[in-house]
């Protein structure tokens, strides 16, 4: 039998609903040290690396590892009855091959309604996803929700955002038919970012219906994002929180 207890639901529903809009099927990792799940998404352009912290957990019981196949189409509706400050309980029970979610009161068991959502334990395919070997030469944090709204004004204009990073601070930028640019600059004195290292610019374009899929849901479960690059390689965005740590790594748009 293997259990895991999160405090507060909200942090594996909206990490949860990222994949589910990504990825068709994943492997979810039970081991001594926590939950994991690493999988690439259909197209090969983002690669997601979900952790979940044993020590973090309210409850984490398991004998041995133990790795259950998730097809999201099946979860995809259990997930979204998952309240912000309820709390979540995964069950695993290898000997009649079931995993079940427990979604209760934050108070507990005893207290109200407790609702059961089984599913037979399926056989997925656990690609292997080698470690990638890419270096980012400017990084920065920032606030996750001015992060989203960022994404969305572009997106009214353009399917793909330009980031720029250099000394001088960030400058987000997209454009669409007829002229239409969207452009947003953040320099060092901006309250909305921090931590900017770049010794000179770094740039690249993003898909931004992929970005906007992650920054929607996740800005809810971290206040801050902090996101790496380099000129024309891959952008990596990790997202912090109470039990665990989300990072996605996005290939660079290519026209």
């Amino acid at each position: 039998m293997v259990r895991a207890l999160f405090p507060k639901g909200k942090e594996p529903r909206y990490a949860f609903e990222v994949l589910i809009k990504n990825l068709p099927e994943a492997v979810l990792n039970f081991s001594h040290d926590g939950i994991g799940l690493k999988a690439l998404d259909p197209t090969k352009t983002a690669l997601f690396d979900l952790k979940f912290h044993a020590t973090a957990l309210e409850d984490y019981v398991v004998e041995e590892e133990t790795k259950v196949g998730l097809i999201f189409t099946t979860i995809k509706d259990v997930i979204k009855r998952v309240g912000a400050t309820e709390k979540l309980e995964l069950e695993v029970d290898n000997e009649r091959n079931r995993f079940s979610l427990y979604v209760y009161p934050k108070r507990g068991k005893e207290v109200g309604l407790v609702r059961r959502f089984s599913f037979p334990i399926v056989q997925v395919v656990e690609e292997e996803v080698p470690e990638l070997a890419v270096s980012f030469d400017a990084s920065f944090e920032m606030d996750s929700g001015v992060f989203d709204d960022i994404l969305s004004m572009v997106e009214e204009v353009s399917d793909w955002i330009l980031i720029s990073v250099s000394p001088e601070g960030v400058v987000f930028r997209g454009g669409g038919e007829g002229g239409k640019v969207a452009e947003a600059e953040l320099g060092y004195d901006s309250e909305s970012v921090f931590n900017i290292s770049a010794e000179e610019v770094a740039s690249a374009k993003y898909s931004i219906e992929m970005l906007k899929d992650i920054s929607g849901n996740l800005k809810s479960l971290s206040k801050r994002v902090k996101v790496e690059l380099s000129t024309n390689k891959p952008l990596k965005l990790t997202y912090e929180f109470t039990t665990g740590t989300f990072s996605i790594v996005v290939a660079p748009r290519v026209d």
